[in-house]
């Protein structure tokens, strides 16, 4: 342990001030403060607890209600029964203006409560076994899985119990209440497909296979903006917890403490490697462990639409809920359904919610449920994550879940889709929630300059994965103006309506895309088609990526753009001789004059792109972009 040792030395010299609350926490009389809040009343409450104490039993005040406060309910693995559904509905119903958010750690979260009615609704809750105990700060959060676990028909191992055993070892206990340097999040996946995020935890074990057995491969220090790193070690099912605790003591015992931006596992790990880390879990085990075995959740993630066959011969319903907008009257009807069929109610990441153990699926159709929140939903809407927003949440710079379900039911109106997964991810700000970094297309809050002011604006990223070992998306477009974000995206959303195979999903459509294009040449295609959209240019100046490849040089990804456009406006090529170098020969083939007058102040631009002399091309989409912009501000 002596590198652990070493490097958290190092990072020890100033530790943040919330370690000094930490040190004093005692989580009993946390609790106590936390129920006298609510005979004396919301004036009552510090700062400190505010802040900080109350969050650590997953009790949150929120500024932009003032004097209601949100509850975060841990639903192990995202797993309802009815008796539970009926409470939550219950509470939601009676002391939170029956409103619910499903967040993309399989919870609910329960708003607009007052803090006299706190202990009621917490002991409700209690009595049918659910929490909100260590949902908040530095705290081990809701373990994820497969949320059709045990009874997919790719699931191999079910992981149920191993989560049950994991979350013994933490839950309640004051050991490891609010005592971890930074949150850590787990993430257990014994199916093929990989429906719970599973590359973007702290502490993940994914399906694999070594020597003829199942077991689990090791993934460490996944967070917001980087993936878990394979630890090459194979976990065998009876292993886990015990692999978990080795892990989590390590973290807890040589975790940093300083800056709070840089105090999560991935940090110490960078500190000291992998490998080094590696050894660590293995001391801390008192054996070598396996090296590991092949991975096997190789399937795209996400959720299932319409009937999903079970493997007992029951079947389950998925209901899109976009961005995880919810109610308690919506968790009653799903909880009749489930209890008249004889089911249960699985949350999924992607906000969404699927009841299971079906067996009369018109009776169940019928309910209100499914006719507020289709079974069969636009693509769009089908996988659309949004975190809480800045109508919730004190970081949010944008208000995020209307944004998504506003370009959702856009791009269903504009760009009408069949066949189809598209998963749009939005996180109101840099934090994260909304798991921006593993969607096909993800948006983060940010703000934009715009003729002198600043308004309300997304960066857009590209090309996150759930299949093979998950892959990050990577920015695409930033400072977008939000409300004509969704323009930008139909413009994408057309290629992949024109251009797919099959029902390819849009994951895999866009990996296709980046193996000929840069994401600068995909952003620029964005930008151009759109403002020629505006512009009532489409029919000659439109790209399109289904003939013009490139080789992520973006200057001859250029080249290759404007060869094309001048192809689309003569029907001929740019150069009417082999070398358009040669000395006293006409480097452009076509003549202007053929041209409605609309499409004159682009001869610059594209000639620009196609110059015979490399040295006077334009060399990156940027300068082209404030060119475009430049024209189209002069033509007013």
């Amino acid at each position: 342990m002596t590198s652990l040792s070493q490097a958290n030395a190092e990072r020890s010299a100033k530790r943040h001030k919330t370690e000094t609350i930490k040190d004093s926490f005692s989580a009993t009389e946390a609790w106590e403060r936390l129920i006298g809040y609510s005979k004396s009343g919301y004036a009552s409450i510090s700062d400190e607890d505010k802040d900080f104490v109350l969050k650590s039993f997953g009790v949150f005040d929120r500024p932009a209600t003032p004097e209601r406060f949100m509850i975060r309910v841990r639903i192990a693995g995202g797993g309802l029964s009815v008796e539970q559904a009926l409470v939550v509905a219950y509470v939601a119903k009676t002391f939170g203006q029956d409103y619910i958010d499903i967040t993309t750690r399989q919870q609910i979260e329960l708003r607009y409560l007052r803090i006299e009615d706190i202990p009621e609704a917490l002991k409700l809750l209690e009595d049918v076994g659910l929490t909100s105990y260590q949902t908040g700060v530095d705290n081990f959060r809701n373990i994820l899985i497969d949320p059709l676990d045990g009874l997919a028909m790719d699931n191999i191992i079910s992981t149920k119990a191993i989560m049950e055993q994991i979350q013994s070892i933490f839950l309640k206990n004051p050991d490891w209440i609010t005592t971890l340097p930074r949150k850590f999040n787990i993430g257990l996946n014994g199916s093929l497909s990989n429906r719970c995020n599973i590359f973007g935890q702290d502490f993940a074990l994914s399906l694999a296979q070594k020597e003829g057995m199942y077991g689990f491969n090791l993934y460490l220090g996944g967070r917001v903006g980087s993936l878990a790193h394979d630890a090459d070690m194979f976990v065998a099912p009876d292993e886990a917890a015990t692999v978990f605790e080795a892990v989590a003591t390590l973290f807890k015992t040589y975790g940093f403490r300083d800056n709070r931006n840089k105090n999560r596992l991935k940090f110490l790990i960078e500190a000291v490697g992998m490998n080094t880390f590696r050894d660590a879990i293995e001391e801390q085990l008192g054996h070598p462990m396996p090296k590991a075995g092949m991975g096997l959740a190789q399937l795209e993630g996400g959720d299932h639409y319409g009937k999903i066959a079970l493997n007992d011969g029951t079947f389950a319903l998925y209901a899109a809920v976009p961005s995880g907008v919810f109610s308690g009257t919506d968790l009653f009807h799903a909880a009749h359904i489930a209890q008249s069929q004889g089911g249960g109610i699985r949350l999924t990441i992607e906000q969404n919610l699927i009841i299971t153990g079906i067996s009369n699926e018109s009776e169940a159709l019928d309910s209100p449920l499914f006719l507020k929140y289709p079974n069969r939903p636009s693509p769009y809407m089908a996988n659309l994550i949004a975190c809480a927003g800045s109508e919730h949440c004190p970081f949010g710079v944008i208000p995020g879940k209307p944004d998504a379900i506003d370009m959702g039911e856009y791009l269903s109106r504009e760009v009408p889709l069949e066949d189809a997964k598209v998963r749009l991810y939005w996180s109101a700000c840099i934090k994260g929630c909304g798991v921006h970094g593993a969607g096909d297309l993800g948006f983060v809050g940010c703000k934009v300059p715009r003729n002198g002011k600043t308004v309300l604006g997304v960066d857009i990223f590209i090309g996150g994965s759930l299949s093979g070992e998950g892959e990050e998306a990577h920015l695409l477009l930033k400072g977008i103006v939000l409300e004509e974000a969704r323009e930008f995206v139909a413009e994408l959303m057309r290629e992949y309506r024109d251009l797919r195979v099959s029902k390819e999903s849009l994951e895999h459509f866009i990996h296709r895309l980046q193996i000929r294009y840069s994401n600068y040449a995909i952003g620029f295609l964005m930008r151009w088609n759109r403002f020629i959209t505006l512009q009532s240019l489409e029919s000659i100046l439109h790209f399109n990526l289904k003939t013009h490849g490139g080789n992520h040089k973006e200057s001859d990804e250029i080249y290759a753009f404007g060869l094309a456009l001048v192809q689309s406006i003569t029907g001929g090529k740019a150069y009417d001789v082999e070398d358009p170098l040669l000395e006293g020969k006409k480097p452009f083939a076509f003549d202007l004059k053929v041209l409605d007058k609309r499409y004159l102040p682009f001869k610059a631009i594209i000639e620009k792109m196609i110059h015979p002399n490399p040295i006077n091309r334009y060399q990156v989409f940027t300068e082209i972009t404030n060119d475009i912009e430049k024209t189209a501000h002069e033509s007013k």
